[in-house]
């Protein structure tokens, strides 16, 4: 038995006595059925949505000789619900990247890859200097209107998907 972490879309949810038992998660590498623990079925404060993103960490094991894996999750994090989403949907994110020099000698153009593969919800701007050449790579991101310096991909994905705006 391994264990599992995954982040993604719900694209649809099954229930069981009103409490949500299997979520059909869409992640980059494909669509995964996540069935919730019990446990964690009644210890939810909110249920999932469909257009919910999710982190959901839990176990896999092989089913049928290695043909199926079966996931269960004891864990699950809301990454942004629906509604934030949607009204993100009218500010779209941008992401302003230094690309002088300094900067990419300091790993922006990495950071500008890594953001690109993740497809996430947003629109790379190539910048100039922005004054932080000893602290890059120097990030902008709009409409939250933070500014990173030394920023990786993470810290990027955590400010664009949280649900303050």
């Amino acid at each position: 038995m391994s264990t599992f972490c995954l982040e993604g879309t719900v694209e649809e949810l099954f229930y069981k006595k009103g409490l949500p038992k299997v979520v059909i998660l869409k992640t980059l590498t494909g669509t995964v059925w996540i069935k919730l623990n019990k446990s964690l079925r009644r210890e939810l404060a909110q249920f999932p949505k469909v257009g919910d993103r999710l982190r959901l960490e839990g176990t896999v094991k092989d089913k049928y000789d290695g043909w199926v894996k079966q996931y269960q999750a004891s864990h699950l994090e809301f990454l942004a619900t629906a509604q934030a989403i949607a009204a993100r949907g009218s500010q779209p994110c941008r992401v302003l990247i230094c690309q002088k020099s300094a900067c990419c000698r300091r790993g922006a153009k990495k950071l500008w890859q890594e953001l690109e593969a993740q497809q996430l919800p947003i629109t790379l701007k190539a910048t100039g200097c922005m004054g932080e050449c000893k602290r890059g790579p120097a990030v902008v991101v709009l409409p939250h209107r933070k500014r990173l310096t030394g920023a990786n991909a993470q810290q990027i994905r955590e400010l664009v998907c949280s649900t303050e705006a």
